[in-house]
């Protein structure tokens, strides 16, 4: 399963040494772009690997995993999953290996050429063999390209997705500091796979919350299961609690949890008849399935906007079984790396007095309170599911953003008893350029049967070898500090031993927040604050404005 979703002066081989993978639009124009982040990238010794590409054509194209494409001039060069069958002389073979690693045999011949091969047989004066099919693609024919990055120096392999940005997008965002939150790596008996990225959004102690996150990665090794926790951002991180949910359920079923915790199955998914946006263009490739390919407001056509065109409409229609009253939408999607950079644009804006804002936030009260009004009234951060009723349009639930690199499936509980008809009509109207959908489906079955058991690491050790087990073993307050870009904690947990017959999954359970490191001088800009907070539509106007002076300054 493709899984989960950036200084100036390094630009994309920045954005690649901080995101080991992302996704991101490749344009005719965009050429120049590309070509300097595979010779930046080979400069510092790391690989551009590419492997899957979106056509424009709708076409999707995947490359064997052991053998990525690469960059070449304007064009995607690799091999495609499918073979052909290729036919040598015999006499021209000096030797055959077997490349293990690869999974492939090399033959090399006598005049220095080399070839790979999947299989290999041969007669009395031919050598025939199987490799994948050759295949070049040009820039003008790629709408979305996976790239994955391996740092042959580093200590993490990371495999995560969906950053589905416009290249001019990605020219914008790789110029910023992603802001974000601590990363969590699952090892799965090789490497240390990018499997979480908790509580995004929690910038201060009044804003800390526990989330509960899938891990897909994780396998356990010799009766373990180990994760790592990394500060890979300019900011300081403070984590009061990592453990891990071990549930183990029928064969089938997926296990996803809600923004409570609560343990939900599902082993019915419905994807939409159909989804569409408020011009009525077909959603449908880019939430059908839980891939690489997500959904994005089309920021080009916002250059010119009026107030009706600050926040999408997107609308899905399901299949409503006769007599639900109640169903379970499956929602994978997060924040964009620019929704990301955005909380420190905001936080810039009161200076000198961040610190009372922070200690405001820590008292219930009306600094906080509006605050979270001002995320769901805007849909920044937070969105409302909006079910059409019997009455017209009711929020039902509210999605919590996260990311922007690891796109989490959560788990929303939707109440359908005025909910008349055979069709469920789920309407979204996220603030532009400030989400990124993946996949959306609904499951009408009941919850089935079954365990789980929250464990505490046996073994956490940070970077400087201390012992951290304990600060990190409940939520008291007592935080894992982590002020420091490469500091990191690794944490052993003893798995529990798993029922017969039944399938296993672990989800993450991490407390804390951060505080991203900030330019705090100068004044509190305190007119734009209150429109920004106060004025439906000002701040999300005032984020394209932003994002418009960084398109047309990096442009230019």
């Amino acid at each position: 399963m493709w899984k989960k979703t950036v200084s100036l002066f390094t630009l994309v081989s920045f954005f690649l040494f901080m995101v080991s993978c992302t996704v991101y639009k490749s344009q005719k124009a965009d050429i120049e772009t590309t070509t300097k982040m595979g010779e930046e990238l080979k400069a510092k010794g790391k690989k551009v690997m590419i492997l899957g590409v979106l056509k424009t054509s709708g076409e999707k194209i995947e490359f064997p995993k052991k053998n990525p494409a690469t960059i070449q001039g304007d064009s995607i060069i690799g091999r495609t999953e499918k073979t052909i069958t290729v036919e040598l002389e015999v006499l021209g073979v000096e030797k055959i290996t077997h490349k293990k690693k690869l999974g492939l045999y090399e033959i090399l011949m006598n005049d220095g050429k080399i070839y790979f091969a999947t299989a290999y047989r041969t007669t009395e004066d031919k050598l025939i063999y199987d490799t994948y099919e050759p295949i070049s693609i040009p820039f003008s024919e790629i709408d979305l390209v996976w790239v994955k990055k391996v740092d042959p120096a580093g200590t993490f392999f990371a495999s995560i997705g969906g950053v589905a940005l416009s290249l001019l997008g990605l020219l914008v965002i790789i110029a910023l500091t992603k802001e974000s939150c601590p990363f969590i790596y699952s090892f799965d008996g090789e490497n240390f796979i990018f499997d979480a990225e908790p509580y995004g959004g929690a910038t201060c102690q009044g804003m800390k919350r526990t989330e509960w996150c899938n891990l897909d990665f994780l396998k356990e090794v010799n009766g373990q299961y180990e994760i790592m926790i990394t500060n890979e951002i300019d900011e300081t991180q403070y984590t009061d609690e990592l453990s891990l949910v071990v549930v183990d359920h029928p064969q089938g079923f997926k296990v996803v949890p809600d923004e409570r915790g609560n343990i939900h199955t599902v082993s019915q998914p419905t994807i939409p008849l159909q989804a569409y946006d408020k011009s009525g263009r077909d959603l449908m490739p880019y939430i059908f399935e839980d891939d690489w390919v997500f959904w994005q407001s089309k920021i080009e056509e916002k250059k010119e906007y009026q107030d009706e065109d600050l926040k999408d409409e997107l609308i899905f229609e399901f299949s409503k079984p006769e007599g639900a009253t109640e169903g379970k939408l499956l929602f994978n999607g997060c924040n964009t790396l620019w929704a990301s950079q955005m909380v420190k644009q905001y936080l810039e804006l009161y200076g000198s007095d961040i610190h009372k804002y922070y200690e405001n936030l820590e008292k219930s009260g009306p600094a906080k309170n509006t605050i979270l009004l001002w995320t769901l009234r805007e849909e920044l951060y937070k969105m409302q599911i909006r079910v059409e009723t019997e009455d017209g349009w009711k929020s039902k639930g509210i999605i919590t953003g996260g990311g922007p690199f690891v796109s989490e499936n959560k788990i929303h509980v939707l109440d359908l008893k005025d909910v008349p008809g055979d069709i469920l009509r789920i309407k979204l109207t996220p603030a532009v350029k400030y989400w990124k959908i993946n996949y959306l489906s609904m499951d009408f079955t009941e919850n089935a049967p079954v365990t789980f058991e929250e464990i505490k690491a046996m073994e956490a050790q940070d970077h400087e070898n201390r012992d951290v087990r304990e600060i990190l073993s409940q939520v008291d307050n007592n935080y894992h500090v982590m002020p420091n870009i490469g500091d990191h904690a690794k944490l052993t947990y003893t798995a529990p031993p798993s029922t017969p017959g039944m399938a296993r999954s672990v989800i993450l359970k991490a407390t804390g927040y951060y505080d991203i490191h900030l330019n705090s001088t100068g004044a509190c800009q305190q007119e734009l604050l209150h429109r920004i907070l106060t004025e439906p539509g000002f701040s999300i106007k005032y984020s394209l404005e932003k994002y418009f002076q960084w398109e047309k300054k990096l442009i230019n």
